[in-house]
C-alpha cells in the first residue's frame, strides 16, 4: 500500500488517446487499473465539442449508494454550454445552461462517453 493520496489511473500506450482508452472501459494493467478499477470509473467531468456545434461540459452531480456497487452509482448528469466560442482565452470562457431547444440529454450523453455499460466492448 502506498502512502500517496492520489495514484494515477491511465493508459500506457503513448499511441492512446484518453478519451479512447475510456471508450473502452479503460482497464491499464501496468497502472493500478486492476487496483483502482476501470477509468471509466474515474472519470468526473467531459469537455466535448458535439455535432451540432455546442461545446458543452457535463458530469454527474448527483449519487446514490448502492452496497453492490465499489462506487456510488450515478442517478442525474447535470451540464453547461459555452456561450462565447470567439473567446480565445479560457480564463474569459462563459458557461451556462443549454438553450431549450437543442434538447441536451446529458445523461445520455454520459452513459454513452463513458462505455456504454458492460458487453459494449
Amino acid at each position: 500500500q502506498s502512502s500517496s493520496r492520489f495514484h494515477l489511473v491511465g493508459a500506457a500506450a503513448g499511441t492512446v488517446s484518453p478519451m479512447g482508452w475510456t471508450w473502452q472501459g479503460g482497464l491499464a494493467g501496468t497502472t493500478g487499473g486492476r487496483l483502482y478499477g476501470f477509468g471509466a470509473d474515474q472519470v468526473l467531468m467531459i469537455e466535448m465539442v458535439l455535432p451540432n456545434g455546442y461545446h458543452v461540459r457535463f458530469g454527474p452531480t448527483q449519487w446514490q449508494a448502492d452496497s453492490s456497487y465499489l462506487y456510488p452509482r450515478t442517478t442525474t448528469v447535470s451540464g453547461v454550454c459555452h456561450q462565447n466560442p470567439e473567446q480565445v482565452d479560457e480564463s474569459q470562457w462563459v458557461w451556462t445552461k443549454c438553450p431549450e431547444d437543442i434538447d441536451m440529454m446529458f445523461d445520455d450523453l454520459w452513459f454513452a462517453v463513458n462505455g456504454g455499460g458492460g458487453g459494449t466492448f
